[in-house]
């Protein structure tokens, strides 16, 4: 009987060694390690200041749910950090099914570039992490120098040769809306190529992006987004990009509402090859975009300024 015991009370001393070892280990990684690791690096040039209701800058980088784990993914391209390694919050436990669910949906991570400059948001993100909770991604950026260097130079072209001072915000929008839909054919090519996901199409034009329309004057719906957002930036208007599965165009904060501006609909397509310029999406409230049903619904969850009062 005295033997049972002391081996009882040999187990429960090992276990409980285990559970105490186990607990300083964790305190040491996670108020010790962790925080030595993370390294905050300035900001590049085209961080955004804005404030959106889905989204927000976050200086916490140990994120105890799926909201503060989006935060710190946006914080990262908005800041333009190209590496970044931060750690789940102790308290944190389905962090690491988050993450993976998070990296597996190319479909998600693409809508936070449509919160951050064209010249922040990203083409590939990898996503490394460990069963300690330590989360590490790189950012390979949509732009390179040498594109954005050139795309500097010509907005600033364009944006000095038709803007005046004397102008109204709206007017100005509209000189722009123009310069960019007179100047641009729409890539139709490589539209249905991406409808029809040929894997044998070879792209000419980038036209996907804003070297498209203002260096090479085509372009698809991200193309006129991306470089219509290139100059509301410049001209310090608050906006973001509205996305669908097909689709995108530029959300626009003027006059203290927000209105939907979409340059590729303003271009339509005609099959005589004319070019044509309307105004039927330069600066609509959500209910008359749908009412023009043309491929404009989005996720209300998301793109939480668009959705009309009496939906909310």
């Amino acid at each position: 009987m005295k033997k049972i015991i002391a081996a009882t009370i040999l187990v429960l001393i090992l276990v409980f060694t285990i559970i105490f070892q186990t607990e300083i280990s964790e305190f040491v990684i996670f108020n010790f390690v962790y925080k030595k690791e993370i390294i905050i690096e300035d900001s590049n040039q085209y961080k955004l200041n804005s404030n959106f209701q889905y989204l927000s800058e976050t200086q916490n980088f140990l994120p105890n749910n799926k909201k503060e784990l989006i935060d710190v993914l946006y914080t990262i391209l908005n800041n333009g950090w190209d590496n970044f390694t931060f750690y789940c919050g102790t308290n944190y436990t389905n962090c690491i099914d988050d993450i993976e669910t998070i990296s597996r949906n190319t479909d998600f991570l693409s809508i936070l570039n449509n919160f951050v400059h064209p010249f922040n948001s990203y083409n590939v993100i990898y996503t490394n992490y460990n069963n300690f909770g330590r989360i590490t991604i790189k950012v390979d950026k949509n732009y390179h120098e040498h594109e954005i260097e050139l795309l500097e130079k010509k907005v600033d072209e364009i944006y000095n040769k038709l803007i005046k001072d004397n102008m109204s915000v709206r007017e100005k929008i509209l000189a722009i809306h123009d310069y960019i839909i007179n100047s641009t054919s729409y890539d139709s090519k490589r539209a249905e190529a991406i409808a029809s996901k040929d894997p044998n199409f070879i792209p000419v034009y980038q036209s996907h992006k804003a070297i498209g329309p203002l260096i090479q004057n085509m372009a698809i719906c991200g193309g006129y987004s991306d470089a219509m957002s290139l100059f509301l930036i410049k001209m310090n208007i608050p906006n973001y990009k509205i996305s669908n599965d097909d689709h995108i165009w530029n959300f626009v904060y003027l006059e203290d509402s927000w209105y939907h501006l979409d340059l590729t609909w303003d271009d339509p397509v005609l099959n005589t090859g004319e070019k044509l310029l309307i105004y039927d999406y330069f600066l609509i409230p959500t209910k008359k975009l749908f009412s023009l049903k043309n491929n404009h619904e989005f996720e209300e969850s998301i793109f939480l300024e668009a959705v009309p009062e009496s939906n909310r």
